[in-house]
């Protein structure tokens, strides 16, 4: 059952049987949009051409309350006229939330299966299961799931500033907020203390969750925050972060992450709320 409430795109593993299919096109790991559309998915009778260069497909969940599936097609179906390829990230400020979750998901399940199609136990191949996205070994009776690596960013706060930094491989002037990948074992409170420590010397306090959001590089589970400065001596470690200011904020950087993403809106909150103290 799609729920009544369905506004956008409801993830699944079973088709709903709606008259209408949408189709999520795929090369690698690239989508491909139809030149002069707004939206990334395709109707069925609009990709029945696609069908040729099709190697594999996958129902992904519902968008706007229609069965829709992601099609990998074959390098051969960038000659297709009237369509170009879209790498993911650059998706991410052409559409809005709602279907950048649904890009998200199809480049995800894709990569999964395809990175899954052998037992890490006994080797045997997996199949498909049935009553859930997940991939089976019938010789170890186990499934696969697809996998998410939680990570945290946080905006630090130090009054009417805040701490961004410049990773090592970003263009000059680029500035955006700290995060890192949760060590097993920790909880996302110790790693926002070990990960802005490590990578700027900066001791915190006070954090505040904000929101999260899916980031299909390749599956990860951003988790925002914001927290407030401790210490504000900036130490940088030089291996992923080259460069880390305090930043005021009426004299922000000129090249920060859009509001489409977690980094974004954590800066947005923090413009927001210094200007409303």
């Amino acid at each position: 059952m799609i729920p009544s409430s369905l506004n956008g795109f409801f993830p699944g593993n079973k088709a709903a049987g709606t008259d209408k299919l949408y189709i999520v096109p795929v090369v690698g790991r690239d989508i491909l949009m139809a030149l002069g559309s707004p939206s990334l998915v395709v109707e069925s009778a609009e990709a029945d051409i696609m069908r040729f260069y099709c190697e594999r497909r996958l129902v992904i969940g519902q968008w706007m309350g229609v069965d829709c599936e992601v099609w990998l097609l074959s390098s051969d179906a960038l000659a297709m006229e009237g369509y170009s390829v879209k790498e993911l990230r650059s998706v991410l400020m052409l559409v809005g939330d709602e279907e950048f979750a649904l890009a998200s998901r199809a480049v995800q399940m894709l990569e999964w299966q395809v990175n899954h199609q052998f037992c890490g136990t006994c080797g045997q191949r997996t199949t498909q299961a049935l009553a859930d996205h997940a991939l089976q070994c019938l010789p170890c009776n186990s499934n696969l799931y697809p996998r998410i690596s939680p990570c945290v960013i946080v905006v630090v706060v130090d009054g009417e500033r805040c701490l961004l930094g410049r990773q090592v491989n970003w263009p000059v002037g680029q500035f955006s907020a700290l995060a890192g990948f949760l060590e097993a074992g920790e909880s996302a409170e110790q790693a926002l203390h070990r990960e802005v420590f490590e990578e700027v010397g900066v001791e915190i306090k006070n954090i505040r969750y904000v929101g999260s959001q899916a980031w299909p590089f390749p599956g990860q589970l951003m988790l925002g925050f914001l927290a407030d400065a401790v210490t504000t001596e900036i130490t940088v470690d030089g291996a992923e972060i080259e460069e880390a200011h305090w930043w005021h904020y009426q004299a922000m950087p000129e090249r920060l992450p859009p509001l489409t993403t977690m980094s974004g809106r954590l800066i947005a909150r923090f413009l927001e709320e210094v200007s409303a103290s």
